[in-house]
């Protein structure tokens, strides 16, 4: 008997690449994950309650920031191929950021 795992990835493993989606973030614990990849923050809008984590992973090809609009919310500084960055907001707000090396990839934090 295939176990229901196995037979997901089997699934997936049989599909074209052009239909299967890029990972999508999951929170773990009372932290939050943001992809940086093709360019893009994944997802480009979060939100969070006050207190949790969010963290920053790079899986992308080049480096990248996660830098608050304003420059002085949050500023990850450079966050190499693989690495990650996190970040604890305590005030509420919404917070939109930019990869400074790529002001093209904007994202949007809600913290409630």
């Amino acid at each position: 008997m295939t176990s229901p795992t196995a037979a997901i990835f089997a699934l997936l493993l049989a599909l074209p690449a052009s239909q299967v989606s890029a990972p999508v973030p999951v929170r773990a614990g009372s932290g939050h994950v943001i992809l940086m990849d093709k360019f893009k923050f994944q997802p480009a809008v979060l939100t969070v309650a006050a207190g949790e984590t969010v963290e920053w992973k790079n899986a992308g090809i080049v480096p990248h920031t996660a830098t608050s609009q304003d420059g002085k919310t949050f500023d990850s500084g450079q966050i190499e191929t693989g690495a990650s960055w996190r970040v604890t907001l305590r005030k509420q707000g919404t917070f939109d950021y930019i990869c400074t090396l790529h002001p093209n990839m904007k994202g949007r934090l809600i913290v409630r």
